[in-house]
C-alpha cells in the first residue's frame, strides 16, 4: 500500500523526518520489487521528492 499523506498533517520537522524515511522505505521496497519503471515506485518517488522539498523549506525558515 502507498502511504500517501497530506501535507496539512505534516506540523514539525520530526514528522517531515519520519515520513521521508517512511517513503525511502517504501520505494526501495517498491523498486526492488517491481522495478523503477513501474508506476507505484514513480508515485512514491515523486512524492518523496515533496516531502524533500517540504523539508528543505521548512528548514530555510529557521
Amino acid at each position: 500500500m502507498i502511504m500517501v499523506l497530506s501535507r496539512m498533517n505534516i506540523e514539525n520537522v520530526c514528522e517531515l523526518m519520519d515520513t521521508i524515511d517512511s517513503l525511502k522505505i517504501q520505494l526501495l521496497k517498491y523498486g526492488i520489487e517491481k522495478g523503477l519503471d513501474d508506476p507505484n515506485t514513480i508515485q512514491i518517488s515523486e512524492l518523496l521528492d515533496t516531502y524533500i522539498v517540504m523539508y528543505q523549506k521548512k528548514l530555510a525558515q529557521k
